[in-house]
């Protein structure tokens, strides 16, 4: 019984990518006219990032896109949680979703493209945080 609740469990958690690097955009505030995003970064699979450089692209109430932010989200050192902080040129009640739109840069990896595949999002904010 406990085997095939773990198993359950096990099923209906969050998807992961194989080697994921979770990005959740945590918490936003007002400040100075601005929005400051807190992004808790994780790696959970032993292969650290030295650089990480996001293109994201902030979408209005409106639905319609507001603006581009290149971000570094790195290092991401191995098996550790850390929290990155940037402000948007906006005020927070502006915004309705954030999309990570590409990795710039991303090393040590083979490309870009295999950051983005390990890259696994959350929000727990009422801004859509999505890729």
């Amino acid at each position: 019984m406990i085997f095939a609740l773990a198993t359950l469990a096990a099923a209906i958690g969050p998807a992961r990518a194989e080697g994921s690097i979770a990005i959740e955009l945590n918490k936003i505030e007002e400040a100075a006219g601005k929005c400051r995003t807190y992004f808790v970064v994780r790696e959970d699979a032993g292969r650290p990032v030295q650089t990480l450089k996001a293109d994201f692209i902030v979408f209005g109430k409106d639905g319609g896109v507001s603006l581009r932010l290149a971000a570094e989200l790195g290092p991401i050192r191995s098996h550790k949680t850390t929290v990155k902080i940037f402000e948007i040129e906006e005020t927070c009640g502006d915004i309705s979703g954030v999309l990570l739109n590409d990795i710039m840069t991303c090393q040590p990896a083979a490309g870009p493209e295999e950051c983005l595949d390990r890259i696994a999002l959350a929000s727990r904010v009422s801004v859509k945080f999505f890729k």
